[in-house]
């Protein structure tokens, strides 16, 4: 890093704290010229557990319910034992690039159509069969809007993936979400690697009770985290 990197790092800390812009050989860098370039949040950011000294406010990435959680709700799932949340930070204006909660869950095949229960069990030793299989439930996840069309959500992807194969080697087998059954939403989990754990809405419907009249509002995904340690090894 030369000394011209270093003083406009300075400088733009400066300004954060002033929330004034910075000028430098006459030009202004605001917070949308630092956030004009992709962010790598290997590099530009910092990953963090929420806490009581680490906390999430002001998260907005668009979504009503997302934004309450991750504002209000979220430590008092981690205080109730429910969930884990994690957020990437910016290292330079500490801004919140996004966030996600985990928790402990479980696939039941028992629940699944024939079909799929073959999917399900596709990687899995006959001998290895079980009723279940140890998931980790992605409860949510989201990206601060200014930073949309920056690729953030797939590098998360990648990021909680990691955690899962690292942190916890022996006992996730699966990725489980509850996605918003919005096209944008599917396609962003089926981009991801992530299948419908039912091949149809009428099946899911049906295996939920749920009358095919009603809507939709989410579709149960996964993904099979012997694909990600295969290809890291």
């Amino acid at each position: 890093m030369n000394f011209m990197n270093v003083g406009l790092i300075l400088l733009i800390t400066q300004a954060k704290r002033k929330r004034k812009k910075v000028i430098v050989s006459g030009k202004h860098f605001s917070k949308e010229t630092i956030f004009s370039v992709m962010i790598d949040l290997d590099i530009d950011c910092e990953m963090v557990v929420l806490s009581e000294e680490n906390i999430i406010s002001d998260f907005d990435c668009g979504n009503t319910d997302l934004n309450d959680f991750f504002n209000h709700d979220a430590l008092k799932y981690k205080n109730q034992m429910l969930s884990r949340t994690f957020f990437f930070r910016h290292i330079i204006s500490g801004t919140v690039v996004c966030a996600f909660s985990f928790s402990a869950s479980s696939i039941k095949t028992v629940d699944l159509p024939g079909s799929r229960r073959k999917k399900v069990k596709e990687y899995i030793p006959r001998e290895k069969s079980l009723k279940s299989y140890p998931a980790a439930l992605i409860g949510r996840l989201g990206v601060a809007s200014e930073f949309n069309g920056q690729g953030i959500g797939s590098q998360l992807m990648k990021a909680i993936k990691n955690i899962c194969l690292f942190q916890f080697p022996d006992f996730v087998r699966f990725l489980l979400v509850d996605a918003y059954n919005e096209p944008a939403v599917i396609g962003f989990y089926q981009k991801n690697d992530f299948v419908s754990v039912f091949s149809t809405e009428e099946q899911e419907k049906e295996t939920y009770r749920q009358t095919l009249s009603e809507p939709l509002q989410t579709r149960y995904m996964f993904y099979d985290m012997i694909h990600w340690r295969n290809k890291m090894s």
